[in-house]
């Protein structure tokens, strides 16, 4: 089934299962979202080096 497939047939289910259907992908995507921010950060933990404030951090980077 096709991407489009789903989305026409969420779009047929009456409003309470489609709002179901919307909450229940958004909880997914950000449990998603939260799993590749932790091993993100579990990976820049493990490298070496000096820990530096967030404030020094985007001056070296030009972000500030």
């Amino acid at each position: 089934m096709s991407a489009v497939e789903v989305i026409s047939e969420i779009k047929r289910l009456p409003q309470v299962q489609r709002r179901k259907v919307y909450q229940f992908v958004s909880e997914q995507l950000r449990r998603e979202e939260d799993r590749r921010d932790n091993a993100a950060a579990d990976q820049a933990l493990s490298e070496p080096g000096e820990n530096i404030a967030w404030a020094d951090a985007r001056k070296r980077l030009g972000w500030a």
